[in-house]
């Protein structure tokens, strides 16, 4: 069955694989080409809407530090999310009571986003202490709009009062990529989860690194 069939199947009903095998070269660029394609809508509606008025904490980063930033996108960002949002779709409790200590973090930037995702994460412990298996479809969603709508905390002017509505525009792409990343977790393990993280981030930040007027 080939990738495409086997990812479009995960969306409709996810399952984690009897055992994690290694990504092949051509499944993880095949993933990685879709990933970039999926951003690249958004990337052109946010252009037309005109929202550079929200600002974004990249810019500031960039300036500071082009290539610390790149560092910590590339490789930071993806070992300390990937843990956070990922790690607990296996279901087991130490992987979810992992994600509940490591939630902690992203808290400190988000604490409404934040607080939601423990309680989440919370309700699931209490599932299976009671013996009862989470749907995983709710599960993989789930953390996949966690995943999205904590990078709202990028936009530094951002109000949700005022700007509510453009929710599904400014992280729309993370969604989609939380998805992927979702796929690759529950088939190949968190090790190659976070190598892709990193190999789409790279994708995103070197060339803005490399050709952005500082």
């Amino acid at each position: 069955m080939d990738t495409i069939t086997k990812f479009k199947q995960f969306l409709t009903e996810p399952r984690k694989a009897k055992e994690y095998t290694d990504i092949g070269f051509k499944q993880f660029m095949l993933l990685l080409i879709i990933a970039v394609l999926c951003m690249l809508p958004f990337t052109l509606l946010l252009s037309l809407l005109d929202v550079e008025d929200l600002g974004h904490i990249f810019e500031g980063l960039i300036k500071k530090n082009k290539w610390l930033f790149a560092v910590g996108g590339i490789i930071l960002a993806p070992l300390m999310e990937e843990p956070i949002f990922r790690l607990h779709l296996n279901l087991k409790k130490s992987s979810i009571w992992w994600g509940l200590v490591l939630s902690l973090i992203i808290a400190f930037s988000d604490w409404f986003i934040g607080l939601a995702f423990m309680i989440y994460l919370v309700y699931l412990l209490i599932m299976i202490s009671k013996k009862f298996t989470p749907n995983l479809k709710m599960v993989v969603y789930s953390s996949s709009a966690f995943f999205a709508l904590i990078h709202l905390s990028n936009f530094t002017n951002f109000e949700f009062g005022n700007h509510f509505f453009l929710i599904p525009f400014l992280v729309g792409s993370q969604f989609i990529g939380g998805l992927i990343l979702s796929y690759i977790r529950l088939n190949h393990g968190i090790k190659w989860c976070i190598l892709f993280h990193g190999a789409f981030n790279a994708v995103v930040i070197i060339p803005e690194v490399l050709f952005m007027e500082v």
